[in-house]
């Protein structure tokens, strides 16, 4: 899909523009169970939010211009 290209892109982009002084990654929030993913996707918006919440906080020596799924490094 274009558009994950693009967001992926732009994640590379502006992790590249800050240096490293604002962390800029990028979460794959699988099939969530939500008005958009249904009923019978199978992560509960809690796992996402538990990846997001890792990635804001992970301090100044955390990774940058990256993607994680459930905190683990996604390769493009």
């Amino acid at each position: 899909m274009l558009s994950k290209f693009d967001l992926n892109g732009l994640t590379l982009l502006l992790a590249a523009e800050t240096h490293g002084d604002i962390k800029i990654n990028a979460v794959d929030p699988g099939w969530v169970s939500s008005d958009m993913g249904g009923p019978f996707a199978p992560r509960a918006p809690e796992q996402t939010a538990e990846s997001i919440l890792w990635l804001a906080t992970i301090g100044p020596e955390g990774p940058n211009g990256e993607f994680f799924r459930d905190g683990i490094r996604i390769d493009l």
